[in-house]
């Protein structure tokens, strides 16, 4: 069974995972609005908008909570000889990542937040499946959840029931579309567009019984990666290593310390009570004169199949 392992302190927010993924299954018409994964900024609002509140309310989405594509009247740019720069219908007031690197704090010196690449979560115990009625949700045998668009019937119950809200409606098609783990690829014995594309080598990528995978080592072996929103006990298989090795010193307006940086208790409500722990092990490794875990965080390759 395969999984993932995204080590949040080495992401670099830059979405070039984002823009792989978007180019290789989701650009076409219909699927604008689809992000099957995307680099939020947290804490903040996500994308969906506001997301996970919703998951916490148990709320429903809507259409105003995705992207709305950008209609543009480019006729005014060739109609508009000497007379300045044209309205062309630029008047975006949201969309994804809208708020970017916007994060939590009274002032620049007090700024906190962090990276979270999102991504459907191919979970052990899908509640999309759960939910379909026409039952078109399945799992294959190595672990990846999706979606048969020919029994697909459009009901959107799968969207309001996925806890991580990465399921997407494609009008054109009135069907559900969502990440596939890039199976195809992985067939050719490649690895995800997204781990291989990332810059910062932030995502690892493998079988997690195999104990010479990276995930199974940082997974199961040294326990630094957790998954997030476990409450929902879906038993995901993309697992986060919380961003703990991040500065933790707030810097007043004289440059005095006046202590820790980092919200702890907002990394647990998405990550768990390890999230201490984690920083602890973590700490320790790199403090020794050789580890093996601190050789898997940044060492090369990123992915074992």
């Amino acid at each position: 069974m395969y999984g993932m392992v995204i080590d949040l302190n080495k992401c670099l927010g830059c979405q070039a995972c984002s823009i792989a993924c978007k180019m290789l299954w989701s650009n076409r018409d219909g699927a604008q609005h689809m992000w099957f994964t995307i680099v939020e900024t947290r804490p903040g609002q996500g994308y969906p908008y506001n997301w996970l509140e919703k998951t916490k309310k148990k709320a429903g989405m809507d259409d105003k909570d995705y992207e709305n594509v950008p209609k543009f009247d480019y006729s005014k740019l060739h109609n508009n000889p000497g007379k300045g720069l044209p309205n062309i219908g630029i008047n975006l007031k949201n969309g994804p990542n809208y708020y970017e690197d916007m994060g939590r704090g009274k002032n620049v010196n007090d700024e906190w937040f962090f990276y979270l690449p999102m991504i459907c979560m191919h979970c052990e115990d899908p509640a999309c499946m759960k939910a379909c009625p026409a039952k078109a949700i399945y799992k294959t045998r190595e672990g990846f959840v999706l979606i048969d668009s020919e029994k697909c019937e459009g009901a959107g119950e799968c969207i309001d029931a996925c806890p991580y809200k990465r399921i997407f409606f494609n009008k054109n098609m009135d069907k559900a579309e969502k990440c596939i783990f890039c199976f195809p690829r992985l067939e050719k014995g490649e690895p995800p567009a997204c781990v291989i594309t990332c810059p910062g080598k932030a995502r690892f990528f493998g079988k997690l019984n195999d104990k010479d995978s990276p995930v199974y080592k940082l997974v199961k072996k040294y326990k630094v990666a957790v998954p997030l929103l476990s409450e929902f006990n879906t038993k995901p298989k993309v697992f986060y290593i919380p961003p703990v090795m991040v500065a933790e010193n707030k810097i007043d307006d004289k440059g005095n310390s006046s202590g820790e940086r980092i919200d702890y208790t907002y990394l647990e409500e998405l990550f768990g009570k390890k999230v201490k722990e984690i920083k602890k092990i973590l700490d320790n490794e790199r403090n020794k004169s050789h580890s093996e875990l601190i050789d898997v965080l940044t060492g090369f390759p990123t992915w074992k199949l």
